[in-house]
């Protein structure tokens, strides 16, 4: 609150050309006429910059109340979201609003190399992570504590995935009146053909691929004997995989983990008594905790390993204007860049948002991205990270050909985060080695393609239509008519031509790996592990292991090279540019923000972060349908609570 008094004072004043000293000058002219009064005190009231940096001087003090003499603990607060990857825009330049898992990793790894450091405290809050990048969390945690330094981690309560998070802590710490909530792995896929029955919707479809299940929630009303078998083929994997996680890093029976899942709900006293839990514990007592157990007042460090921020003249608009056009400076060190591909495969410039991050991955905008990266001496290796159910056929396509032109100048490496499905592992055949998250979905390699007819829907509100045309197919897309035998064959013709190519692609890169295409595809889905013995996947491992790797491949040493993403933020100068600016043909480096209607955000708000993700790929796919009969799409959205 206080921040925000500071600047509504520099709004009142600062803006119109007074500044707080200004004011106290006047003030005593008026009550004090004689000349030698009239000068400015020497103490004179700060800028409001001097202000800021005061009371962010204040917090800090407070936040720590320690002198430089106390123990450090590095402070880690994971309440929001973390996200995958950088925002697209950014308001204030170089500083990224957010913070993303790569980064994160980054700090707890300089943590860990600190030797002021002393102890690492993270509080975590449930639906902030997905399942990967809990693993990757967790993965790293156990890296700073068997380097000796103690991991402490908080949370009121704990869904799964901040519980397998947590898993990597010295010490798992919760609220006496908390609970653990871990029901286990399930699926739950809906069916539409009741109701688009009910309403007079057909949905005309063809998949190739007999394990593929994409059309299955519009053409059947329960699932088929070859999707459940591989829906129940991945739940057994990552049903295993939680339990070993929470057996092996708490080290309890494997049998009464079972057992604990299947109650679901864990109070904190069975919690603790069960040896899930080590100290039940307010978070206000966290302080005296870690107090005691390092032997002396701490001082927490809640901005650890963030990067530092030049100070901003606050009193000059032109000197904030320059901060949000700022941008960091080039460094001369060598590169690996980073790519990240997130979300539903679509033709054409991704969508940004100015508030939110985007959901799909626009071709022009990932070849614009990698061709960038191409170009830039500077970068040794190219690391794409891929968290896609996939989508559109063509796009993934055309992505796989700028990964596979990049590759020929310099190495391309895979990282695959929750999901490479379908078109996600179309992008991630592209690369020349391919790491996937413990728990991430691969696979689904098939095409499913199709239309609604709306005939007697059209019928039973009193719409007719009436078609001229001219061709035999002219009618091809028509949702007023099915397809007939002839069209059918014609659109399977298509859609086989589609797998044989999308296949031929796989094995571009992994012939001699995989043995027998025909067993992983046909739209089969495997977890990370299964992937792996089959040859769909070189090694099992995060974006910080993909990224040490490639830099290994290149002879970088830690320290000696820099991670950039591409592309980078825009800023609000590069906004106002890319605008004005009429001769730039490149339409996929422009920025194109859209907003939401009030509406859908109040509702989206009411979901969690995975939730909203699910949904927005669902919606995405539907949309890509309408818009061209052919897709590369996995059969299921999967989301861990």
């Amino acid at each position: 609150m206080k921040r925000w008094i500071v600047l509504l004072v520099w709004l009142v004043i600062g803006f119109s050309g007074w500044t707080l000293a200004d004011v106290v000058s006047v003030s005593v002219s008026t009550t004090q006429p004689d000349a030698a009064t009239t000068t400015q005190p020497s103490n004179k009231f700060p800028t409001p910059a001097e202000l800021m940096a005061k009371i962010k001087s204040a917090e800090k003090k407070d936040a720590s109340g320690d002198d430089d003499d106390s123990p450090k603990v590095a402070y880690f607060d994971l309440s929001l979201p973390v996200m995958e990857k950088p925002a697209d825009f950014n308001w204030f330049g170089d500083q990224q609003i957010g913070l993303t898992l790569r980064v994160l990793v980054d700090r707890l790894e300089k943590a860990r190399q600190d030797d002021d450091v002393k102890a690492i405290l993270l509080r975590l809050e449930e639906g902030t992570l997905n399942l990967s990048q809990a693993m990757e969390l967790r993965d790293e945690l156990n890296l700073v504590r068997g380097s000796g330094k103690p991991v402490y981690v908080y949370a009121d309560s704990f869904d799964t995935t901040s519980y397998i998070a947590a898993c990597g802590a010295s010490q798992i710490c919760m609220l006496e009146g908390g609970e653990i909530m871990v029901p286990g792995i399930g699926f739950e896929t809906m069916f539409a053909k009741g109701l688009l029955d009910k309403v007079g919707v057909k949905a005309d479809f063809v998949q190739i691929g007999e394990y593929k299940g994409a059309d299955e929630e519009f053409t059947r009303t329960g699932a088929s004997d070859e999707l459940k078998g591989e829906l129940n083929k991945l739940a057994d994997s990552l049903y295993g995989q939680i339990v070993s996680t929470i057996a092996d890093s708490r080290k309890i029976p494997v049998d009464q983990v079972k057992s604990m899942v299947d109650d679901s709900l864990i109070p904190a006293d069975e919690a603790k008594s069960s040896g899930m839990v080590d100290v039940l514990v307010d978070a206000g007592g966290m302080r005296d905790l870690l107090s005691s157990k390092l032997g002396a007042k701490i001082a927490l460090v809640s901005d650890y390993g963030a990067e530092q921020k030049d100070n901003v003249d606050l009193s000059s608009p032109f000197a904030f204007f320059a901060m949000l056009a700022h941008k960091p400076p080039e460094s001369d060190k060598p590169g690996i860049a980073v790519v990240y591909a997130e979300g539903v495969i679509v033709d054409g410039p991704s969508d940004s948002g100015m508030f939110s991050q985007t959901n799909n991955i626009g071709s022009d905008t990932m070849r614009d991205a990698l061709r960038q990266a191409e170009k830039d001496s500077k970068i040794k290796a190219v690391v794409i990270r891929i968290d896609s159910p996939g989508g559109s056929a063509l796009a993934s396509e055309a992505m796989w050909q700028a990964a596979r032109r990049v590759a020929k100048v310099k190495p391309v490496y895979i990282s695959v985060g929750s999901m490479a499905a379908s078109g996600g592992y179309y992008l991630a055949s592209a690369g020349d080695y391919i790491f996937a998250d413990p728990t991430a979905i691969v696979g689904s390699i098939g095409v499913v393609g199709g239309k609604f007819v709306f005939t007697d829907l059209f019928n039973k509100i009193g719409l007719s239509t009436e078609s001229f045309i001219r061709g035999k197919n002219a009618d091809l897309f028509s949702t007023s008519t099915e397809w007939d035998d002839q069209q059918r064959q014609q659109i399977t013709r298509w859609m086989k031509k589609t797998y044989d190519q999308f296949t031929a692609r796989v094995m571009t890169t992994r012939k001699g790996k995989i043995t027998d295409i025909d067993a992983v595809a046909r739209g089969r889905i495997f977890s990370a592990d299964q992937a792996k013995s089959h040859g769909m996947v070189d090694r099992i491992g995060g974006i910080q292991d993909t990224i040490a790797y490639a830099a290994d491949q290149c002879s970088l040493k830690a320290g000696d090279y820099d991670v950039r993403v591409f592309p980078p933020a825009k800023t609000l100068s590069d906004l106002i540019n890319a605008s004005s600016d009429s001769d730039d043909d490149d339409s996929s480096s422009r920025f194109n923000p859209h907003l939401l209607p009030s509406d859908a955000l109040g509702l989206l708000s009411l979901m969690d972060a995975s939730t909203r993700s699910a949904l927005g790929t669902e919606l995405t796919e539907l949309s890509l349908l309408q818009r061209m009969p052919v897709i590369l799409a996995s059969p299921v959205v999967f989301v861990v609570k």
